[in-house]
């Protein structure tokens, strides 16, 4: 399955070009995923599309050349069940995101900058909880908010802040997250209720609940970030190491030019990015 590739030196520079032209905002114009056949999806496209948030677009693996030949062997997560968790691209997180050489390879996988509306545009934790470890949709949201927390004071040494926000059914930036303007002032979502469903390929198991949704997930990081002088903006990424393997993190990307990082998902076993295949 397809994963992301490191860009060297003047390869990377020309897609730049390419993509970008002679402006500073890319003007690349990529098909939907309705009008791209589902093989050709990226990973990423796939773990985003059972989180149910649509309006992401993936760059044709055609776009990028030669520099597929540099795709990363896939890692094995293991687990059990036979299921495809093993075969999904991962990656370790590139360095130094804000570079040219970065920035190169991310263009056209964040063509959304600058917007707000829409869970698309919102970082999102979401989780699909095993059937086996827990009983109810109530005993797997507490799993979920018990994960986050300790996956935040590992990866920020203890340092985090006091905020606590409740599972829920729907994504940030949903609105059908708050079932009334009361619930909304009062920090209470719409909680996850279904029962146990056929887990997404990408879980290790045959039935799990989910997805369930961590809320404001990004307002909780930063402000543990600022608590513990760490990089917001690579938080993210870093708590995700410290989920379990059935949570996933979806980051929108930051816009271009400044400090350009491309959309992506986060897992325990690396990054997905918005490739096609």
């Amino acid at each position: 399955m397809s994963v992301l590739f490191s860009v060297k030196g003047c390869v990377g520079t020309l897609l730049l070009a390419v993509l970008v032209g002679c402006s500073s905002t890319p003007k690349v114009t990529l098909p939907e995923p309705k009008d791209v056949p589902r093989e050709k999806w990226s990973d990423a496209m796939l773990v985003l599309e059972a989180m149910r948030i649509d309006g992401q677009r993936d760059i044709p693996i055609e776009m990028v050349g030669r520099e597929a030949d540099n795709l990363s062997a896939p890692r094995s997560s293991g687990g059990s069940g036979g299921l495809a968790t093993a075969g999904l691209g991962y990656v370790s997180p590139p360095t130094g995101f804000s570079s040219a050489g970065a920035a190169s390879l991310g263009v056209g996988l964040f063509l959304l900058g600058g917007g707000s509306a829409g869970p698309v545009y919102h970082y999102q934790v979401a989780a699909w909880v095993p059937e086996e470890l827990a009983s109810n949709p109530k005993e797997a949201s507490a799993l979920v908010r018990s994960a986050w927390l300790d996956a935040r004071e590992k990866y920020f040494g203890g340092k985090i802040s006091k905020l606590r926000h409740e599972p829920a059914k729907y994504a940030d930036g949903s609105g059908k997250k708050y079932d009334r303007l009361a619930d909304l002032a009062a920090g209470n979502p719409a909680p996850f209720d279904a029962p146990a469903s056929a887990a997404p390929a990408f879980i290790s198991a045959e039935k799990a609940y989910g997805p369930i949704f961590l809320t404001d997930p990004s307002g909780e990081l930063f402000a543990d970030a600022s608590r513990a002088d760490k990089d917001g903006m690579d938080a993210l990424a870093g708590i995700a190491r410290n989920l379990p393997e059935w949570m996933y993190a979806y980051y929108p990307g930051r816009n271009w030019p400044k400090d350009f990082r491309p959309a992506a998902i986060y897992n325990k076993n690396g990054n997905l990015y918005f490739i096609g295949k």
